[in-house]
């Protein structure tokens, strides 16, 4: 992304973000990411393409963009002090509200994209990064007698797989259904 996101913002730059965000989720919610143009994204968040160029690479940067301003939204915060035994569970049960919150907008963008398309294979690799960047922060890593990335990758895969397996493969699943089928799989490791 050509916008440094941890500087300060000015508003008009916050406005041009939320705007080509908007565009992005509105456009996914009735098309296809494979359909959707810059000129349809730029026509629907009111700005040229120019205005597109200064802010992102191409679409896939836009989409990167969305998914950090959407995982922005998790308060993943207080992760590092938690107890070591809740941290997965804090983790999931923050990534979890995410999806749920945002539940209807990923019916709709489902109801175009395929989980196994473009779209969701960008967003597979943004929440294995995210939450590998977030368990290797938190990896006890007294515990173990393995190199730390190595079990932040384990555990951020897991986290993904149950993720995936509930929320975008559609197995409706409780908050105990989640914590039990992660701590299930990570049973190796803990």
């Amino acid at each position: 992304m050509k916008k440094d996101l941890n500087a300060k913002l000015t508003r008009g730059a916050q406005r041009t973000l939320d705007a080509f965000f908007d565009a992005t989720t509105g456009l996914l919610a009735t098309t296809s990411f494979t359909d959707i143009s810059v000129n349809a994204l730029c026509e629907r968040a009111g700005y040229p393409r120019a205005t597109f160029y200064n802010y992102f690479e191409d679409r896939d940067d836009l989409l990167n963009y969305c998914w950090t301003a959407l995982s922005d939204q998790a308060n993943l915060s207080d992760l590092a002090s938690s107890e070591p035994e809740h941290r997965v569970d804090t983790a999931l049960d923050a990534m979890a509200d995410l999806l749920e919150s945002n539940a209807e907008l990923l019916r709709a963008v489902l109801e175009h994209n395929p989980p196994e398309g473009p779209l969701f294979s960008s967003l597979h690799m943004f929440i294995e990064g995210r939450a590998h960047e977030i368990m290797r922060t938190c990896v006890d890593r007294d515990r173990f007698d393995l190199p730390a990335d190595l079990i932040a990758d384990h555990y951020a895969n897991t986290v993904m797989l149950v993720l995936d397996w509930a929320y975008l493969r559609g197995h409706t699943l409780t908050r105990e259904q989640l914590h039990a089928y992660a701590h299930t799989l990570l049973g190796g490791v803990e």
